[in-house]
C-alpha cells in the first residue's frame, strides 16, 4: 500500500492471508498507524519517515513525486529479494509503483490488485501534475499486468478494464470478519436503557445526514433523548461546522465527535450504541454504488444494530426485505418516525441483524472462494 491508511477491507484481507500463508509482509509508506491498529499484525516494512496522513496531503507536488520515487525504488529492492510468490496491491499508486519496477526487480510471481475505490473522472479528476494522472493514462496497461483483480461490488465493473486481467476478477464485498466480530455481537432482547445513541462510523464529510439528524432530534423521541455519535477522521473546518450546527439546534451536549477510532476498537464502541446510520446522498461513484461496498452497514448489523438508510429505489432494492433496515427521506418528520419505528420493533430488528450477518454477510464467506482460486494458481505454477 502506498498513500493511505489501511481500511477495513485491507485489514480483513491481512487477517485472512495470515491464516493461509506462512509469511505475510505488509510493505507500505510509513504513515502514522500503530501495529495494534491491525486485526492481526503482519510483518511490517514501513518505508521512510513517519507522517500523519493529513501532513502528506498538504505537501507540494515535488515532495510527493520524490516520495513516490523513493517508495518505488524501495519496493524494487524488496521484490528483488526473490522470496515472494504473490503480491497483493491495495491502492492505485502501489499498483503504479509495482508496474514501474516489476521487470527490473525480476519478479515472476502472481499479482492481485484489490480496489475499493474506482477512479471517478467526473467528480474527482486528477490534478495536472498528479501521480493519479499517470495512473489514468496507463489504466488499461496496468490491468493487463494483473493475474487477479477484486472489487467490493459488481456495480463498479464498468469502471475497470476487466477484460485485460489475465486470470480472474472477483467481487469481494466489504463485510466484516466473523473471526473478529463475533466477540462483540449482541442480540438485544430488550431496548438498552439510557439515551438513544445513533452512530455513524467512517471518514466524516458532507452528504451523510448528520445535519438532518441534529435538526430532527433536538427534542426527545418516544420520551428518550437522542445522541449522535460520529466516529472517524474529520477535517477541522467541517468539525467546527458540525459543532456550530449542533449549537444552533441546542444539541451540543448530544453530538459527540470521537475522532479517529482504530478498527479493532470500533466494534466494541459500536456495540454500545443503539442504531447505525448508513446515509449516502452524494452523486459520485462511491456514493452511488455503496451496496456491498459500504462496510459500515454490515459492521452495524454484525453487532446487532438496526440501520437507518436513505429511502431510494437503490437502497430499497438492496435492503428492503431486511427486518433491520429502516428508511427515511431525511425530513424531520420522517427521521423521527423512523426512529420511533425502530424502537417499537427493536428486539426483532436486532436479532435479525445478527442472524443475517452470520448467515450471509461475513468476510470469510466472500473472501475464501477468491483466495482458494489464487492458491490453486500458485500451486499450478509451482507444479509447472
Amino acid at each position: 500500500m502506498y498513500h493511505t491508511l489501511p481500511e477495513p477491507p485491507t485489514l480483513n484481507a491481512v487477517l485472512m492471508l495470515k491464516q493461509c500463508f506462512g509469511r505475510v509482509v505488509f510493505f507500505r509508506n510509513n504513515i502514522k498507524y500503530p501495529p495494534d491498529f491491525y486485526l492481526d499484525t503482519p510483518e511490517l516494512k514501513e518505508f521512510g519517515k513517519c507522517y500523519a496522513i493529513d501532513e502528506t496531503m498538504g505537501k507540494n507536488t515535488l515532495w510527493k513525486l520524490a516520495r513516490f520515487v523513493r517508495y518505488a525504488l524501495a519496493f524494487r529492492k524488496e521484490l528483488a529479494r526473490g522470496s515472494y510468490r504473490l503480491v497483493v496491491l491495495h491502492d492505485y499508486l502501489a499498483l503504479l509503483a509495482f508496474s514501474l519496477v516489476r521487470k527490473s526487480a525480476g519478479y515472476r510471481g502472481l499479482v492481485w490488485f484489490n480496489s475499493y475505490d474506482a477512479i471517478d473522472l467526473e467528480h474527482t479528476p486528477p490534478g495536472r501534475f498528479s501521480l493519479m494522472r499517470l495512473v489514468v493514462a496507463r489504466h488499461e496497461k496496468l490491468f493487463a499486468e494483473l493475474d487477479f483483480f477484486s472489487m467490493p461490488t459488481a456495480e463498479r465493473r464498468p469502471f475497470y478494464p476487466l477484460h485485460r486481467v489475465k486470470r480472474e476478477a472477483f467481487v469481494i464485498p466489504n463485510f466484516p470478519a466473523l473471526t473478529y466480530y463475533e466477540r462483540f455481537q449482541k442480540q438485544r432482547h430488550t431496548l438498552p436503557d439510557g439515551p438513544i445513541r445513533i452512530v455513524y462510523m467512517g471518514a466524516l464529510g458532507a452528504g451523510h445526514g448528520y445535519e438532518e439528524v441534529i435538526r430532527a432530534m433536538n427534542t426527545p423521541v418516544a420520551g428518550r433523548t437522542v445522541q449522535l455519535i460520529l466516529m472517524g477522521w474529520i477535517r477541522e473546518a467541517y468539525r467546527q461546522q458540525i459543532l456550530d450546527f449542533a449549537k444552533q439546534y441546542e444539541m451540543s451536549d448530544q453530538v459527540v465527535l470521537t475522532g479517529f477510532v482504530p478498527y479493532p476498537k470500533l466494534p466494541g464502541k459500536a456495540a454500545d450504541c443503539t442504531i447505525g446510520l448508513g446515509i449516502y446522498t452524494g452523486k459520485d461513484i462511491m456514493n452511488r454504488t455503496p451496496g456491498t461496498a459500504s462496510n459500515k452497514i454490515y459492521e452495524y448489523i454484525a453487532v446487532g444494530l438496526p440501520v437507518i438508510l436513505l429511502d431510494t429505489p437503490y437502497f430499497r432494492k438492496y435492503f428492503g426485505m431486511r427486518k433491520w433496515a429502516f428508511f427515511t427521506d431525511l425530513s424531520e418528520s420522517s427521521l423521527r418516525n423512523t426512529v420511533e419505528d425502530i424502537l417499537s420493533r427493536y428486539e426483532e430488528a436486532s436479532t435479525a441483524a445478527v442472524q443475517d450477518y452470520r448467515r450471509e454477510f461475513t468476510y470469510e464467506n466472500v473472501f475464501t472462494p477468491a483466495l482458494e482460486r489464487v492458491v490453486d494458481a500458485l500451486v499450478e505454477r509451482a507444479d509447472a
